[in-house]
């Protein structure tokens, strides 16, 4: 849904400064791991899919003429990306969305749903 949302953003504002923000919840990476692994381990991880969805975007904002600049954060997604916008003054933040159930959202909360109730600035959810 990334993708998505990174697309929507530079089709509709090619001259824009584009920040791919992406938020390393080493909770969330724990549970997704298959196996126990050590703090390291899921660090590596964690800097490993950045890197590849960093490649990836560079490759989305390349087909539209576009620069990016990339960034981490940790923690939770929904409270980073929003000190984010507040920390860099930015001006919308264009966010992908799993498109979940109701039911899904209540038991899991969703990230976009949260951004989209705190964020100081406009939000775009891309489905």
């Amino acid at each position: 849904m990334a993708k998505r949302a990174l697309e929507h953003a530079v089709s509709l504002h090619p001259d824009a400064e584009v920040t791919v923000l992406y938020v390393i919840d080493y909770i969330e990476e724990s549970y997704s791991a298959r196996a126990l692994v050590g703090t390291d381990e899921l660090r590596e991880r964690a800097d490993e899919r950045a890197t590849e969805l960093f490649e990836a975007a560079a490759e989305i904002a390349d087909g539209h003429g576009v620069e990016i600049e990339t960034r981490t954060a940790v923690g939770d997604p929904s409270r980073e990306i929003v000190a984010f916008a507040d920390d860099h003054d930015i001006d919308q933040i264009v966010i992908g969305s799993h498109g979940r159930s109701p039911m899904s959202r209540i038991l899991l909360g969703s990230v976009a749903e949260t951004v989209t109730r705190r964020a100081p600035v406009p939000v775009t959810v891309v489905r």
